[in-house]
Formats: structure tokens, C-alpha cells, sequence
């Protein structure tokens, strides 16, 4: 497997895992994008919470330059790690959600 679909597979195998886990209201779903054309994938929560609109992303990463890009983290998870963990390239790590001045102190790749 080329290294792009192996981190494209990556990315979709933490989200699908992490989607398992059921909303603690019953008017949430969760939902999985997958934009494998833009490469874009999400983790996103929508529905209703009484009368309040409930619609964020948890999770969100990109493929940019051949290097995913955690955009968003909203969970305890070490995303990063998990990656590592499955043979993704720690400079191959871009930690989006970190402001540019900050990523080349992080240990990871800076974009």
C-alpha cells in the first residue's frame, strides 16, 4: 500500500473506531465524513440537545502535501500517538491546531 492510502486508511480506521462510541443524548448522532477525493475526514456530532442546536466537529484531519494534519481535537485522545502507533511518520505529523510559531517546538512536522 502506497503511503498516502496507508495514511488515508489510518486516518478512517481512528475515526471509524472512535465513532463507535453512542452520543450520551438520543437526539445526537455522530458522523463520519470521509472526503477521500479532497482528503478531508471528520468526526462530527449533530442533533439536538433540548431546544439548542448541537453541530461540531470533534475530530478533523487533512492530508496536505503528503502529511496529515490534525485540524481539530476536542476529545482527551492523543491523536498524534495514534498515529505513531500505526507506522505514520512522526514528521509526517502536523499539528494544525497548533498556532505555525508553536508546531517546530512540538516534535512533529511543522507543515
Amino acid at each position: 500500500m502506497d503511503k498516502l492510502n496507508h495514511y488515508r486508511h489510518c486516518i478512517q480506521a481512528i475515526l471509524t473506531k472512535h465513532g463507535l462510541h453512542k452520543s450520551k443524548r438520543e437526539d445526537v448522532e455522530i458522523e463520519l465524513i470521509f472526503d477521500t477525493t479532497h482528503d478531508h475526514y471528520q468526526l462530527m456530532y449533530i442533533g439536538w440537545n433540548g431546544l439548542i442546536r448541537v453541530y461540531h466537529s470533534t475530530m478533523h484531519f487533512d492530508i496536505k502535501d503528503s502529511k496529515i494534519w490534525i485540524q481539530q481535537n476536542m476529545t482527551d485522545i492523543d491523536l498524534a500517538e495514534e498515529l505513531l502507533d500505526m507506522g505514520v511518520l512522526k514528521e509526517d505529523i502536523v499539528l494544525g491546531l497548533q498556532p505555525p510559531y508553536k508546531r517546530p517546538y512540538t516534535g512533529y512536522g511543522v507543515g
